[in-house]
C-alpha cells in the first residue's frame, strides 16, 4: 500500500532558537501524502536537518491519512467556504474536464488526493501552513446527498434511474464547436 503513496514536500524551512548561549537551528518540513484515489494525509516535522525533517514528516502524514470524500470521483460534493484561524478558503465543484484552477499549494493537495476539477480561492492569510491545514478540514466538512436526506428525513432518488431506466453516461469532453 505504501508504495503506491504519492509523497509532496510542500514546505521546508530552517528555524532558529535564539537562547544565551546562542542559536540553535532546526530545519521544519510539511509533507502532504495520498494515494490519489480519496486517502490523503499530511504531517510536520522538525529535525537537525532538512532530510530527517521531511521522515518525520512523512511518517506523521502516513498516520494521520484520512478518507476524502469526492464526487464522481473527481470533484467535491458541494461548494465550501471554509474558515481556519486567519485564512479563509473558497472552493467551488466544477464539471469534468475543468481541471484545477486553485492556488498552487491547493494542486499538490489536490493532485495527492485525486480531485480533477475544483476552483478555489483564498482570502485573508495566504500563510501555507494554514491554507494546507484549512484545505483538509474543509474537505472534511463536507455533507453527502445522503446525510442530507437523512437529516431532512426524506428519500434520496437517482433522477437518471427513475426517469430513464438506467444511468446515463456523463460525455467526458466539453469543447467548443
Amino acid at each position: 500500500m505504501f508504495n503506491q503513496l504519492q509523497k509532496k514536500t510542500l514546505i521546508v524551512k530552517r528555524t532558529v532558537q535564539m537562547t544565551r548561549n546562542g542559536k540553535i537551528p532546526t530545519m521544519y518540513a510539511l509533507v502532504v501524502v495520498g494515494n490519489g484515489n480519496g486517502a490523503a494525509g499530511f504531517g510536520e516535522g522538525r529535525g537537525p536537518e532538512a532530510s530527517k525533517a521531511v521522515l518525520m514528516a512523512t511518517r506523521k502524514a502516513i498516520k494521520d491519512i484520512q478518507m476524502i470524500p469526492r464526487y464522481d470521483d473527481r470533484t467535491i460534493y458541494h461548494d465550501i467556504d471554509h474558515k481556519f484561524k486567519a485564512t479563509k478558503l473558497l472552493l467551488w465543484a466544477r464539471r469534468p474536464g475543468f481541471g484545477l484552477r486553485v492556488a498552487p499549494i491547493i494542486h499538490e493537495i489536490c493532485q495527492c488526493i485525486g480531485i480533477k476539477d475544483l476552483a478555489g480561492k483564498i482570502h485573508k492569510s495566504r500563510n501555507p501552513m494554514n491554507v494546507i491545514k484549512a484545505v483538509f478540514e474543509a474537505l472534511q466538512t463536507q455533507r453527502k446527498p445522503e446525510e442530507i436526506a437523512m437529516a431532512r428525513g426524506i428519500r434520496l432518488v437517482d433522477v437518471n434511474h427513475t426517469y430513464y431506466g438506467a444511468t446515463r453516461p456523463t460525455p467526458q469532453k466539453y469543447g467548443r464547436r
